[in-house]
């Protein structure tokens, strides 16, 4: 309980400094983006076939590991992959074969590694198209996507979690936020109803709100957040293939 008040008043803290996108950009503290990556440490080449694929940009450990049928937890465990949601395009992965992950020992992840490669993966809340997307533009500084979809359209819990807030919250409207394993979080804004309660339980893909225009927005659309360890970042790394 305490863990889940602790997130749940980390995160409102973080979206009311942040605000919604309409605010000025003025009034938004900036973080400069770190100019480094995380280091990639070569793995040692398995004596049995294997193959090698070149990131490209904006793919995902999820769409990777689907193509070639094998298992995220081996794709990271293989090439030594300190922090799965940060591929840099160029890099080489080494797409172990069913001879390799059987006959070798693959190392035990550690548990922000966990978080990152949950089995469930994150699905998309709602299905729409994206009309913000994730950092700075223009005018404006987004911690999360916003997608447009049709007033009243249900709203699915991206992942199974317990719910942490539902209630109204400034500028967001009616907002819903689900607290899940190994320190992760989503938040899901401007509805038009909330259909759960706090403490309630949900599963991957239930419904939780619909979505509305509540809050500063002019039209029906989903303010969608992925957070961890209260940190807000990229949904679309982590979000499944639609």
């Amino acid at each position: 309980m305490k863990t889940s008040c602790l997130s749940f008043l980390a995160i409102l803290s973080s979206l009311f400094l942040w605000g919604c996108a309409s605010q000025s950009p003025a009034n938004i503290p900036v973080s400069t983006p770190s100019k480094t990556h995380p280091r990639y440490t070569a793995a040692k080449l398995p004596k049995q076939p294997y193959r090698v694929h070149i990131v490209k940009k904006g793919e995902t450990l999820w769409r990777i590991s689907r193509r070639y049928n094998v298992t995220i937890h081996d794709l990271v465990s293989v090439n030594h992959i300190q922090d799965p949601s940060h591929l840099i395009a160029g890099m080489q992965l080494i797409i172990p074969s069913r001879n390799f992950t059987k006959h070798k020992k693959l190392s035990r992840l550690s548990s922000p590694q966990k978080a990152a490669v949950h089995k469930e993966g994150f699905i998309w809340p709602v299905k729409g198209k994206v009309i913000t997307f994730f950092g700075k533009t223009k005018s404006k500084i987004s911690k999360g996507i916003v997608i447009r979809a049709p007033m009243g359209t249900q709203v699915k819990a991206a992942q199974s979690g317990k719910v942490i807030y539902s209630g109204s919250y400034g500028p967001f409207g009616n907002t819903v936020i689900l607290e899940h394993p190994y320190g992760f979080s989503s938040v899901y804004a401007h509805n038009r109803e909330n259909l759960v309660k706090v403490g309630q339980w949900v599963s991957q893909g239930q419904t939780i709100a619909t979505v509305g225009a509540s809050g500063h927005v002019s039209r029906p659309c989903l303010h969608f957040e992925i957070r961890r360890k209260s940190k807000a970042a990229d949904p679309l790394i982590y979000l499944r293939s639609p």
